[in-house]
């Protein structure tokens, strides 16, 4: 039989381990492919905490916050404050406010009772402002406000009284505002932003 040409053979070895090192490293590979893809499941890619993303939200702009005043009764075993604009005698209205973000990115804005009031006026007089209350616990709360999404402050009482230097409650002893169908106005102020203002009867 007539011997193979050397460089017929040389190419042939060539060619076989070329072959083997492709086998070795897929026998190799696979596995090394399938535990990468496994730790990428066990160890996913970390995302923003809400302490980073809250760090990039920045304080609402000014116009961009709207405020919206609020008068009615608050039973407390019901679902929330129901609006009314006018009260008989017997009943305690709460006062309350909606604060909304009209703009187009979430923000932080201050709605803490250091920055809070109500003023309850008739004419041009003042009955009732809430600056004369005890503001010695008032303190600022600053809450993320999402675009167009209200946001309810906790209804307050008010017995109906005049507001001083002296106090904001009946407990206090101080005078009860005139009723008998006697028209007044309500304005909410908060961290600057003040609300239109809302008309109320007291009968």
């Amino acid at each position: 039989m007539a011997q193979l040409d050397p460089a017929i053979i040389k190419r042939r070895r060539i060619g076989a381990l070329v072959v083997l090192a492709l086998l070795i490293t897929l026998i190799w590979g696979i596995p090394q492919l399938i535990a990468n893809q496994a730790q990428e499941i066990d160890n996913p890619v970390p995302v923003e905490t809400e302490g980073a993303i809250a760090e990039e939200i920045t304080d609402c702009a000014p116009g961009v916050v709207s405020l919206e005043a609020m008068i009615g009764k608050f039973d407390a075993g019901a679902d929330g404050p129901e609006t009314l604009n006018s009260f008989a005698g017997d009943t305690t209205p709460y006062l309350w406010y909606e604060v909304t973000n009209t703009g187009l990115v979430d923000c932080r804005f201050n709605v803490g009772s250091r920055v809070t009031f109500f003023t309850i006026t008739s004419g041009e007089q003042t009955y009732y402002s809430s600056r004369d209350c005890n503001r010695a616990d008032a303190k600022d709360m600053t809450v993320l406000l999402p675009p167009n999404r209200p946001l309810k402050s906790e209804p307050a009482a008010w017995d109906k009284v005049y507001s001083s230097a002296e106090g904001c409650s009946a407990a206090q002893g101080l005078a009860e505002v005139p009723a008998g169908g006697a028209t007044y106005k309500l304005k909410a102020e908060v961290n600057g932003v003040i609300s239109e203002e809302i008309r109320f009867l007291l009968n």
